[in-house]
């Protein structure tokens, strides 16, 4: 009813609750967060020992989860959350053990945890370390604390969403994020299809004969359909008479923005539209009329993430003129000197039927094109959604899966080393929180750019980078951490990747290659 998932959608309070500055400080802790997953896979299995929990992707500031092989019911949420705040109040102690790989592959067998045998099996070890709590027993992938008491310094909370539910660390209220669980529930039904829903699997699949060929074709035909599913909804916009002149493509670093908007201005070429790409990463304001520079004169203190940063008044204006087929002459920027040179490049005027294709950090931005009509605007968020489990309650992380594209990017194309591309990984990310995710769920399309072989053959480019950091680098402990992850993969030849294949992008010698 809908009292009852009022009622089992309400935020745990517990005795001693933390004030507002703990709760901020934990809830963007990893240890937390992690911990939080781990509390909840063991709950999960008290309350419904017959019932095996799968998920634990990443939703905004939450995870979802699926009971599986049924659909999650409000009583069920309640028993769910009920045993969480019983194992946070009883401040049960989770201890790190290590059991003979029998044992837990039997383990793993008796209760239905699939993903974690899966890895069990792929990924040999005489014996298994793994987290326990309560006689509920999980493989160690990450730290975690060592008590569930710990869950104490934050908030949490279970929200049901069919099919499953949502576990939110949110400070405040969590904000739903319908397009990114849309994207992912398609790319569940995908993996699922062809067997490989997990590290495991994936492990699984033999350089022998032609397991991994066929898995690779599979994952780049996804890709190929997606594009031609938006090509379909450009061409239906015009037939309501509604067409579309800009499309706005944002998404985080190393999301593939690049190969997929040329590729994407291809597609609509064929079915009959002049698409041309438009940079905007030139439309920065001169420096003397930045409003952070005009403070204290310092090119230190402009921010160019920042939306302030840009002029969006020339891009509105230059994206309206082409619309009404004029030509303009597009800005030039100089970082070094921090103004424009010269008068620009000519962008010649858009024929009737021309479709500007527009990307960066600001495209998915309301103020970026205010000046266009709505109705004339397709905006596409792009991100690698991996739906890849590590075990039954953990997956591999988007950003993790961005950080290895952009650490082989970094390293091949800019000579930049792993410590570097690490060092710089938090502001990045910072930036991306503030001016790119709070639009992804105002975007008409979300392209999911994750083809599941690709940690395994950046794994072949990654690895020798990350071990030749060194114990003295602040970036010691982060390349440990990824080097752990890297290690649940096999690794792949790289020649296995297709020249127009996206990850090419970050590999090199691909067709659309322009380092």
């Amino acid at each position: 009813t809908k009292r009852a998932r009022m009622k089992c959608e309400r935020r745990v309070r517990l005795p001693g609750a933390p004030d507002m500055a703990q709760e901020i400080a934990a809830t963007a802790d990893p240890l937390y967060r992690r911990t939080l997953r781990f509390a909840v896979a063991v709950a999960s299995q008290l309350a419904f020992p017959d019932q095996p929990l799968r998920g634990g992707h990443t939703l905004g500031e939450g995870y979802f989860y699926q009971l599986v092989g049924t659909e999650a019911t409000a009583d069920q949420v309640k028993k769910i959350l009920e045993k969480l705040q019983d194992l946070v109040t009883s401040g049960d102690a989770i201890t790190k053990v290590k059991k003979p790989w029998k044992e837990m592959s039997d383990y793993f067998e008796k209760h239905n945890l699939t993903c974690a045998r899966g890895l069990l099996h792929t990924r040999v070890e005489p014996e298994v370390e793994c987290y326990e709590c309560r006689g509920v027993l999980r493989l160690a992938l990450h730290q975690v604390h060592e008590r569930c008491a710990a869950l104490k310094a934050g908030k949490f909370d279970i929200q049901l969403n069919a099919p499953g539910f949502i576990v939110t660390y949110a400070k405040d209220a969590y904000i739903p994020q319908p397009a990114l669980l849309g994207s992912h529930q398609d790319h569940l039904c995908f993996s699922e299809s062809l067997g490989v829903s997990s590290v495991g699997a994936l492990n699984g699949l033999q350089q022998v004969g032609r397991g991994r060929k066929d898995f690779v074709f599979a994952c780049e035909f996804r890709q190929e359909q997606k594009l031609a599913n938006i090509t379909s909804a450009v061409q239906k916009r015009k037939a309501d008479g509604k067409p579309v002149k800009v499309i706005c493509i944002a998404g985080p670093t190393s999301s593939g923005k690049t190969t997929f908007a040329n590729k994407l201005c291809m597609y609509l070429q064929n079915v009959g539209f002049v698409a041309k790409p438009l940079t905007v990463d030139h439309y920065y304001l001169p420096l003397d009329r930045q409003p952070k520079y005009q403070v204290n004169k310092q090119r230190s203190d402009v921010d160019y993430d920042h939306i302030e940063s840009m002029d969006v008044e020339m891009v509105g204006q230059h994206l309206n003129d082409l619309i009404a087929g004029k030509p303009v002459m597009t800005p030039v920027y100089n970082m070094k000197t921090g103004y424009r040179d010269g008068e620009g490049h000519k962008f010649e005027a858009m024929p009737a039927n021309g479709v500007l294709v527009i990307e960066g950090i600001h495209a998915l931005n309301p103020l970026y094109t205010q000046a266009v009509p709505a109705d004339n605007v397709f905006k596409i968020f792009i991100s690698p959604l991996t739906a890849l489990q590590l075990d039954d309650a953990n997956t591999v992380k988007t950003t993790d899966h961005r950080l290895l594209r952009r650490m082989c990017r970094d390293y091949l194309f800019r000579g930049n080393s792993a410590s570097t591309t690490l060092k710089m990984w938090d502001n990045v990310r910072q930036g991306e929180g503030v001016w790119i995710f709070p639009h992804q769920n105002g975007a008409d399309f979300v392209m999911n750019s994750a083809a599941e072989y690709e940690i395994p053959v950046l794994k072949t480019f990654i690895e020798p980078l990350l071990r030749a950091v060194t114990p003295e680098d602040p970036n010691f402990a982060k390349a440990l951490e990824v080097l752990k992850l890297l290690e649940h993969f096999s690794t792949w030849p790289p020649g296995l990747t297709p020249e127009t294949a996206l990850l090419r992008e970050f590999t090199g010698d691909g067709a659309f290659d322009c380092h």
